[in-house]
């Protein structure tokens, strides 16, 4: 399974450990996200890089663990081991086989902070320009 991660407001999750890639709330529409990850599965997390462009940094899922986030709320963390990052700019990303998934058909960020890619999903789509119907992952 291949799990996309939107941090386009650049959430800093070095500050809970080496690995920390992503948190999302345990309550409210965050709740229900990313439920069932397993190890090795494939993350791919979005952000900003200072210069503008994007930056991709994919993950081989390693585990989750509950600590409390800069407001001193409870949150599930997830952790993983590097893989390998990718830059480039928001227009070339959204034309990417690898990252159209996070895109709608005029080139935004879609929606959504994790949605959820099988594999014969992703291979069929790729590059179809198909991923508009994606959906966020909000399985339990």
């Amino acid at each position: 399974m291949t799990f996309l991660f939107n941090n386009c407001r650049n959430r800093d999750h070095a500050r809970y450990g080496a690995g920390a890639f992503f948190d999302l709330a345990l309550s409210g529409r965050q709740a229900t996200m990313a439920k069932g990850l397993r190890a090795g599965d494939t993350c791919i997390v979005a952000s900003y890089a200072e210069s503008g462009l994007v930056v991709f940094h994919w993950f081989a899922f390693a585990h989750e663990k509950r600590m409390l986030d800069e407001k001193g709320e409870l949150v599930r963390v997830l952790f993983g081991r590097p893989r390998k990052t990718d830059l480039m700019s928001k227009a070339e990303a959204a034309k990417t086989r690898s990252y159209e998934a996070f895109f709608d058909r005029l080139g935004h960020f879609k929606i959504g902070s994790v949605f959820r890619i099988d594999e014969a999903t992703l291979a069929a789509r790729a590059g179809t320009g198909a991923w508009a119907f994606s959906v966020p992952d909000r399985r339990r």
